[in-house]
């Protein structure tokens, strides 16, 4: 991207938390708005590597430092806070004026008092994750959250049922989604099946499987990493159903590029949630779900997000109301693929990232005297 000292910006200066995996967007969205960016990339908590520093002066990388991070969880909670608040720091006097800074975790809110003291920092809470409060961790994180929603410069949150959860009044803000080349390869002689991320119980893994069993004419990749054991229940089904030579599983995370490869050769993909109450996806927006519609694959979902009523809307793919449903789904979009493929891509137009994000926060500046905060606006 090409450095232009006359052009308008969106934001003068944001600091913002990012992901090494699928978000959004954001991070696109940030580095092509905003004049003087920094992008704290959080490493999750088992993931290697620590957290990455990115800094970006009108869309150019300017300068990159990798962070400590730990797999103990409370050094690794001490650790993220310590990054953000001495970056955020290095950030807000780096440049003249006010810095927002967009951060998706609570643990953006500790030390935001000094910040905002100082008159440097607007805070925006952007609340991704809400779970049912069974247990007192959870308690205490939703006592947080709702703290932190009241007193933050501008709050959003990712779905409705998070915004009715902490505060009615917070504007929804869903993630973005782009088109992704491999969304425009011709897949109408395939009969090979995506399911992609974390691989463990309760997303459907063994009925995916079960349904290869009895249609011959198909064949499932499984990319991902099993959780808590959960390879072995897949390799012991894969032998005991004799499918070993119709099921790719390597047990491992890939690249974008690793995927992408992948999602070419499939017709769609499988998002099987458990949708009993307690699952937290019923507040989530799923990566998993848009990372297929943006390459191009219609999804089979069971019905526990807020994206599954746009999936029915867009004709995207099949909502499942109960896991027995599954060879229909897969069977009607195999024959009707055309049609899904297209709606697939209606719906990743829908939430297209640049043009989502624009209206959703209505960026507007870095002053709260232009907008305010019930909006979600900043």
């Amino acid at each position: 991207m090409s450095c232009d000292k006359d052009r308008r910006y969106r934001y003068e200066s944001v600091f913002a938390h990012a992901s090494f995996q699928f978000c959004g967007h954001i991070d696109e969205y940030l580095i092509a708005n905003t004049r003087h960016l920094t992008l704290l990339r959080t490493q999750t908590r088992f993931g290697k590597g620590g957290h990455l520093l990115e800094r970006y002066e009108e869309g150019r990388l300017v300068e990159e430092r990798r962070l400590r991070s730990s797999n103990n969880i409370f050094l690794y909670y001490l650790l993220w806070a310590f990054h953000h608040n001495r970056e955020l720091w290095r950030c807000s006097h780096r440049v003249k004026g006010l810095t927002v800074a967009l951060f998706t975790h609570p643990v953006g809110c500790f030390g935001m008092g000094v910040h905002r003291l100082l008159g440097r920092v607007k805070c925006a809470f952007w609340v991704w994750d809400w779970f049912p409060p069974t247990s007192l961790p959870l308690k205490i994180y939703a006592v947080v959250v709702r703290y932190y929603v009241k007193r933050v410069d501008f709050a959003y949150a990712l779905t409705q049922g998070i915004a009715d959860k902490i505060d009615g009044n917070v504007s929804v803000v869903m993630l973005g989604m782009k088109r992704l080349p491999c969304a425009d390869v011709d897949r109408s002689g395939s009969r090979r099946i995506l399911v992609v991320g974390q691989l463990r119980h309760g997303q459907g893994i063994e009925a995916a499987l079960d349904f290869l069993a009895e249609h011959l004419e198909y064949s499932l990749t499984l990319l991902g990493a099993a959780a808590n054991g959960f390879e072995q229940v897949i390799e012991e089904r894969i032998r005991n159903c004799n499918l070993a030579d119709r099921v790719e599983f390597p047990n491992r995370f890939v690249s974008q590029e690793e995927l992408s490869d992948a999602a070419a050769k499939c017709f769609c993909g499988l998002a099987l949630y458990d949708t009993s109450p307690g699952n937290f996806t019923h507040y989530a927006d799923p990566g998993k779900v848009k990372s297929y519609i943006e390459m191009g694959l219609p999804v089979v979902m069971t019905r526990i997000s807020e994206i599954a009523p746009y999936v029915e809307k867009f004709k995207a793919g099949v909502v499942l109301d109960s896991i027995t449903d599954l060879p229909d789904a897969v069977v009607r979009i195999a024959d009707n693929l055309s049609a899904y493929a297209d709606g697939a891509c209606n719906l990743a137009t829908y939430f297209d990232f640049q043009n989502y994000y624009s209206k959703g926060f209505c960026l507007i500046g870095n002053s709260r005297n232009n907008v305010g905060h019930k909006q979600g606006r900043f």
